[in-house]
């Protein structure tokens, strides 16, 4: 994921019923839609500073956050926007609003009660751990068949061959894959598309974030 805040919204069922990922839920509706139990639904949410935490409801969703180093969220940011270093988004400026952004949205998940915080790090590295950890959030029962299925639906070669099938049409709205949704993928990434004085900025407004993740 290209930035630290993009968490899934499911409203919980004890009857289990079929769950939905529409392309669009309206954010006035979410409060209503978790305490529906009739309505599982994931909702995929990128933070902006718009938001407002009364929109998010606390009963009736469970919320999935995953989180990455702050550099190389500006790196993946800049890739998949292909800037040049001269662009306005580059340079100090550019990733200092980026990384300022993410870091409040960081706080702004941290505040749902009932979430699950993944390090993408760490779950890029065993993926079947991954899966194991989030069906025991979301009270799915699973085998190790099924989490087998699983991981190697989500491997990454397999979600690079996705990215490439939807270049010609930009998104797959069952998926949620992007045409740039994959851009290297790599820890460490930044190293090869941040000059030094765009890593300084970060490591300095992010110093205690990161020295606390």
């Amino acid at each position: 994921a290209a930035s630290m805040s993009a968490p899934s919204v499911s409203a919980p069922s004890v009857s289990a019923p079929t769950v939905s990922a529409p392309l669009w839920t309206p954010r006035e509706d979410l409060q209503m839609l978790a305490l529906d139990p009739l309505d599982v639904r994931m909702v995929k949410v990128h933070f902006s500073p718009v938001m407002k935490k009364k929109d998010f409801p606390q009963l009736g969703a469970r919320y999935i956050y995953t989180y990455r180093d702050p550099r190389d969220v500006a790196a993946s940011l800049i890739r998949k926007g292909r800037y040049q270093p001269d662009h306005e988004k580059r340079g100090v400026k550019g990733v200092t609003a980026m990384i300022r952004r993410e870091l409040r949205g960081d706080a702004f998940w941290r505040t749902r009660e009932t979430l699950w915080i993944g390090r993408y790090e760490e779950l890029a590295q065993d993926v079947p751990a991954l899966v194991r950890s989030l069906a025991e959030f979301l009270s799915v029962s699973v085998d190790e068949d099924t989490v087998r299925r699983i991981s190697d639906f989500v491997s990454v070669d397999r979600q690079r061959k996705r990215v490439a099938d939807v270049r010609d049409f930009g998104v797959d709205p069952s998926l949620r894959i992007t045409s740039n949704h994959i851009t290297d993928g790599q820890e460490g990434a930044w190293r090869a598309t941040l000059t030094s004085d765009e890593v300084a900025a970060i490591e300095v407004l992010a110093a205690d974030w990161m020295r606390a993740h």
